[in-house]
């Protein structure tokens, strides 16, 4: 197999190369049912956050809705443009941060964060600009609806130096890639900071990756979200609606405007 050369060019993040986060971010039919059932429950206009490559806001504006897609990375959303265009989708794409954003008075029934990626917020100024900013672009019977994993305290607690297999993805040009990682946990800051290792069959480690996550606690997911004005409303233990109970992977959450009739699971 022929090696481009230019594959192997340093990037900063996994967002920088929409091929290989698409890869190992596949599709997932149940959260998209979900959020689908969820934001049609509202019908009318949703905002999809950290809306990367598109993969969950073409299967959103395929199913009637109204949606535009806010991310950080422009390279996540050019990829999410060839890919409507493809499937003859029509997407508002907005280049954003989640933190601190204004869409000059639009508002919107359903915002939608998907896959975790509440969890690159690190601070309480993160969280309160961040919840600030989604209350004041509900519509007035608008929700927040978003999924975090709950911390696994077994994966918190592991060797910061032995690397653990993530998995095998397969590139079109540079066929099977294997990806390690490492992961250090904060206590005092809850923020686990992640390495991925990303080797070929004949070159290993080429690309080091490095993210952080926030791990958020049960007990102060209610605190956070009223920090920006919002209030939970319900929780569930997974997209399947169940409840949330010890053993859930995640937490999914849906939130209103503070001061509307409340139900927390």
């Amino acid at each position: 197999m022929q090696i481009d050369a230019s594959f192997f060019m340093e990037q900063n993040s996994l967002y920088d190369r929409p091929d290989l986060y698409d890869l190992m971010a596949p599709s997932d039919p149940a959260m998209e049912r979900f959020y689908v059932e969820i934001a049609g429950e509202r019908g009318g206009r949703v905002l999809d956050l950290a809306c990367g490559s598109g993969r969950l806001t073409i299967p959103l504006a395929l199913s009637g809705l109204q949606v535009t897609g806010g991310d950080r990375s422009a390279e996540m959303l050019e990829r999410a443009r060839r890919s409507a265009e493809a499937q003859a989708v029509e997407l508002d794409l907005v280049q954003l941060d989640m933190r601190h954003f204004d869409l000059n008075g639009r508002t919107f029934e359903t915002i939608i964060v998907a896959m975790n990626s509440v969890l690159h917020l690190y601070s309480l100024d993160d969280f309160t600009g961040f919840f600030r900013s989604v209350a004041r672009h509900l519509s007035p019977k608008g929700r927040l609806v978003f999924d975090a994993f709950l911390p696994n305290p077994a994966i918190l607690s592991s060797d910061p130096d032995k690397r653990q297999l993530v998995g095998s993805i397969v590139h079109d040009l540079q066929g099977k890639i294997i990806v390690e990682e490492t992961l250090r946990y904060d206590p005092l800051t809850q923020i686990s900071h992640v390495d991925w290792y990303w080797s070929t069959s004949t070159k290993k480690d080429f690309w080091k990756t490095h993210m952080q996550m926030r791990n958020i606690f049960p007990q102060e997911m209610p605190l956070l979200i009223a920090s920006g004005g919002l209030r939970l409303v319900e929780r569930f233990g997974d997209f399947d609606r169940s409840p949330m109970v010890a053993g859930s992977a995640r937490q999914v959450c849906l939130c209103e405007a503070d001061g509307l009739r409340t139900r927390i699971g």
